[in-house]
């Protein structure tokens, strides 16, 4: 016996109703997952001893308790020296001479930088040794004081003027020619500057390209040299805010 017309309709209506809801559930958007909040700042978590040195340092500087700060980077070296480190401790005291440098202390700022030097000779590293050198002619470079940077600028480039292409010998290469130009050696100037965005172009560092050839459209245009030195600045100025350990 077949079902009445009305009870059939009623079951039709169940039937398209229970399949409307279940297609509108598959149909609606999912909802978006949302990602884990991350810390503003790193947590420091460093393993090693001269790593928390190094992190106590950038938290010091932050909070301006540079003293402090310089303590902790000395502490670092001398473990980085106990353990033969002594490419670590080199950058360590890069690190010391840049708080200087920025404490406007330039005596103190340029013998950090040559104990970096003496380290990455001692450890054969010519690129780490021009860059000491690069920051020690951007000490006076910044200042005006044109002829102790020129010769700094130089030293680094003998050594590594016969290298490959890499990016410390093309920011040599540049600052040289920011040296030149401002003695007013424009020749000269625009030879380095041509070497310098000829090494950006084989690393393919366009930034560096671009900024190269825009130096040099200006000094053939007979501009003087109005742009300020290119500083990279301590690298815990961009650094997000150290928390501390409570």
């Amino acid at each position: 016996m077949k079902p009445p017309i009305k009870t059939s309709l009623i079951y039709f209506g169940i039937l398209a109703l229970v399949l409307a809801m279940g297609m509108s559930v598959w149909l609606l958007p999912k909802p978006i997952q949302k990602e884990e909040e991350q810390p503003i700042t790193p947590p420091i978590d460093a393993k090693d001893e001269a790593g928390r040195y190094i992190q106590k340092a950038s938290e010091n500087f932050f909070y301006h308790e540079f003293d402090e700060a310089i303590k902790n980077y000395k502490k670092a070296i001398e473990v980085y020296e106990k353990e033969g480190e002594i490419k670590k401790a080199a950058k360590v005291f890069e690190s010391i001479g840049d708080m200087y440098k920025f404490r406007r202390n330039l005596k103190e700022a340029e013998k950090h930088y040559i104990l970096a030097m003496e380290n990455h000779r001692k450890n054969q590293d010519s690129l780490g040794e021009a860059r000491a050198m690069n920051l020690a002619g951007d000490l006076y470079m910044e200042r005006k004081i044109f002829s102790p940077a020129g010769a700094w600028y130089k030293k680094g480039l003998e050594l590594v003027k016969n290298d490959p292409p890499h990016l410390i010998k093309a920011l040599v290469l540049e600052n040289m020619g920011h040296y030149l130009w401002k003695t007013e050696n424009i020749p000269e100037a625009i030879v380095h500057f041509t070497q310098a965005r000829d090494t950006f172009s084989a690393l393919n560092n366009q930034m560096g390209y671009e900024h190269m050839g825009a130096v040099l459209n200006k000094l053939r245009g007979g501009q003087s040299h109005g742009h300020q030195i290119p500083d990279e600045g301590l690298k815990f100025h961009t650094s997000p805010t150290p928390k501390r350990k409570t």
